[in-house]
């Protein structure tokens, strides 16, 4: 009875406060525990594809160096993958179990028998096991992708994936919906304080409105809707300021009417200061539109590129793979058919030349390295590319080695390299073209230079130069600048400063 006599002591404010505070609590405990106990599941599902997409891509890039037994670019590339998140250890092994690579080097050349990694060995498609938990340990995924080629196998990618991203994440779901729940408490609070208001508002402004005297003053009506005491108070209230209005106005009538001679002068010159404010307004926002459209057609056609370069690499290269398999299944079976297994064997040739213009043509439109493994990666990869192509000597330094940043910021780098090195192949007759990457001082700058002829100081600032235009638009959109600098035979410097 005590208990009933406290609550029905209290304020209908404290009440409300008390009854909508326990209900957010009840529901926000039962939405946490669903919530996590599906986020768990989510996150290990996630974790899991995210390890195998890091496997599939090592094990593609392994391909060409794994052929030619280039060990420096195996490690860089196996050095990159370990430096992603929740990779704990990288390896290469060769069909028969041999450490070809390691991330701890100390593990080259050593031959595994363990179970798991037989199993790694035998798995004809990207997989993992799980290694028994041992205390101390942090537990995590064993993830393996065959390396392969033509059909082939030339080895295995084995990657060691923490599982205890896991647990830091649900734990940091835990928390915002800790968070979460104190805000809603929080707003629920609000809310009392709020209905508590809708009484007493109404009576507050009644009583300031009289103690200020100017009730013509009060521009909302209030309230007059309900039928308690309040309601009646306000509709008295609302028809003694209307009437109180209604002779303000009449006064103000009589003041415009003094007045308007003066307006009608000022029209005429306040109309041709609109008039020319509105022309510079629309001159600066044209200029601002062209620029953001400028901007949107530059993000557009990346996107379309990279849907372009994806639907070409996994369609085009799945149905080139199925060709070759079946092209070796008929060369298995052609037996002593005169001149088929000769033809079965020229078609498998064509059918390589195909996939690898299928990468070419990939990595042109988008190359997979830039949003895999960053720009310094891909900018190295694409210096080597054009120095085959072109027999340009090229050298590319990075500070630091890898240098991480947003997508917009990437791609705007990585575009206006390719943009220079088609102008020194165009235009500059160069014989080497050095590469400087270095992020510092809260901006990333890049510098390409060429020892070619060199560009004069009106082809930089010719506005018929769409390409340095170009690369221009892309560096200001950044909030960057550019600089285009050289002369008659002293070869020409593109430098760039994006704030990072």
């Amino acid at each position: 009875m005590r208990a009933v006599d406290t609550w029905n002591g209290l304020g209908i404010r404290t009440k409300l406060a008390i009854l909508i505070e326990v209900a957010m609590l009840v529901v926000g405990a039962v939405t946490g525990v669903i919530a996590t106990t599906r986020q768990r599941a989510m996150l290990e599902d996630e974790l899991r594809r995210r390890g195998f997409a890091i496997a599939n891509d090592l094990a593609a890039f392994a391909v060409r160096p794994t052929l030619d037994a280039d060990l420096a670019t195996l490690r860089r590339f196996v050095n990159r993958t370990k430096s992603q998140d929740y990779v704990r250890y990288v390896s290469l092994l060769d069909p028969d179990g041999l450490v070809v690579m390691h991330s701890d080097l100390r593990q080259i050349g050593t031959r595994l028998r363990d179970p798991l990694t037989k199993r790694a060995l035998a798995s004809p498609v990207t997989g993992y096991s799980t290694p028994p938990e041992e205390e101390g340990v942090e537990p995590f995924y064993q993830i393996f992708a065959p390396v392969t080629a033509a059909g082939s196998r030339l080895g295995t990618v084995v990657l060691g994936y923490s599982r205890s991203a896991v647990e830091t994440e649900v734990a940091e779901a835990r928390n915002q919906i800790l968070l979460i729940g104190l805000v809603a408490a929080l707003l629920a609070g609000a809310l009392a304080y709020l209905l508590s208001s809708y009484i007493s508002v109404p009576i507050a402004r009644i009583a300031a409105a009289m103690q200020a005297g100017s009730l013509d003053d009060v521009r909302l009506p209030l309230p007059a809707g309900r039928t308690d005491e309040i309601g009646v108070l306000a509709a008295s209230f609302n028809r003694m300021a209307h009437d109180l209005s209604q002779h303000r106005r009449h006064l103000e009538d009589l003041v415009a009417a003094r007045t308007s001679e003066l307006r009608g002068a000022n029209a005429q010159l306040e109309q041709e200061v609109v008039e020319r404010t509105r022309a510079e307004e629309e001159l600066q926002v044209s200029r601002e539109q062209l620029r953001s459209l400028a901007s949107h057609l530059q993000s557009v056609r990346e996107q379309e590129r990279a849907d372009i370069a994806r639907e070409v690499h996994d369609e085009l290269g799945q149905a080139l793979t199925a060709l070759k398999m079946d092209v070796h299944w008929i060369d298995q079976r052609a037996g002593a058919v005169p001149g088929v297994r000769d033809k079965s064997r020229a078609m498998s040739d064509t059918i390589d030349t195909t996939v690898q213009a299928v990468r070419r043509i990939s990595s042109e439109l988008r190359p997979k390295l830039l949003d895999d493994l960053g720009l310094s990666a891909a900018i190295e990869w694409q210096a080597r590319e054009f120095e085959e192509r072109s027999g340009i000597q090229c050298d590319v330094r990075s500070e630091p080695e890898d240098i991480v940043l947003d997508p917009a910021t990437t791609t705007a780098l990585f575009r206006i390299f390719q943009e220079t090195f088609t102008n020194v192949a165009r235009h500059a007759d160069a014989s080497r073209v050095d590469v400087a990457l270095r992020r510092g001082d809260g901006e990333v700058e890049m510098t390409v230079t060429d020892d070619g002829k060199g560009i004069t100081g009106e082809q930089a600032s010719n506005a018929g130069s769409l390409g340095i235009v170009g690369m221009r638009e892309r560096a200001y959109a950044l909030g960057g600048s550019l600089q285009v600098s050289g002369g008659a035979g002293g070869g020409t410097t593109v430098r760039v400063r994006i704030p990072a």
